[in-house]
């Protein structure tokens, strides 16, 4: 939908803008600005609870398998992966350099080697101290959620984890004094590779996000796609 107040009066939604943003002026409230403020916080609203783990925290001692405890005792004890992931969410306000390639170099399209989101924060702050950073990101239900880290130069949970586990950076744009010092050889069997993401894959997979999905929108447009193509396929009109 192209966010204006034509569009969005005419699909039912000025009113919600005008009482979720009423400190905003028109020409963001009715703009993509707006829109994106919008699902923002219907993302926000979007919080897993169901997953064998956080089952398990709350008294559930059969939620877990045997492979997904010896993955979570990895994640917590030995590898201290808990040290950057140590947030409700498992993630946390940290910016990290793990020396990873960029958008770029995996097919992104828009992006090139002078792209300052190469940079992680530094790219936006300017400062020395941030450069080729990127905020620790939050774990739960990561397995539906690739590709992965800023570039997408890892396509499964297990080369992510084999990454860790290698502890060797790829991208040497990157200075060594940036990188973090949590990314060095890990030494794990392949075992424990094994159990640390099962531990991700499914230990922290809330199942049940569906819960989240309304049933129809305001609009009365064909949900969740509107394309000319998901119409005919869902017998939506």
């Amino acid at each position: 939908m192209f966010f204006d107040k034509k569009n969005i009066t005419e699909n039912g939604y000025k009113q919600l803008f005008d009482e979720a943003f009423p400190n905003m002026s028109e020409e963001e409230r009715y703009s993509r600005k707006g829109a994106s403020f919008a699902i923002s916080a219907y993302l926000r609203s979007i919080v897993t609870s169901e997953a064998p783990f956080q089952k398990w925290l709350k008294g559930d001692k059969t939620a877990m398998t045997d492979e997904e405890k010896r993955g979570a005792l990895l994640f917590f004890g030995k590898l201290n992966c808990k040290s950057c992931h140590n947030q409700q969410n498992l993630g946390s306000m940290q910016f990290a350099a793990l020396g990873l390639k960029d958008l770029y170099e995996n097919g992104g399209l828009k992006t090139s080697v002078k792209d300052r989101r190469n940079l992680g924060r530094g790219g936006f702050t300017g400062k020395a101290e941030d450069m080729y950073k990127f905020r620790v990101p939050q774990l739960y239900n990561l397995g539906d959620s690739g590709p992965y880290f800023h570039g997408s130069s890892k396509q499964t949970l297990e080369d992510v984890v084999d990454y860790f586990n290698n502890g060797i950076q790829e991208n040497y744009n990157v200075p060594a004094s940036q990188i973090s010092n949590f990314l060095r050889p890990l030494g794990m069997t392949k075992q424990e590779k094994s159990d640390l993401t099962t531990f991700l894959r499914t230990g922290l997979r809330d199942p049940n996000l569906k819960r989240y999905v309304p049933e129809t929108v305001i609009s009365k447009m064909c949900f969740p796609n509107n394309d000319q193509k998901s119409k005919e396929d869902m017998g939506c009109n």
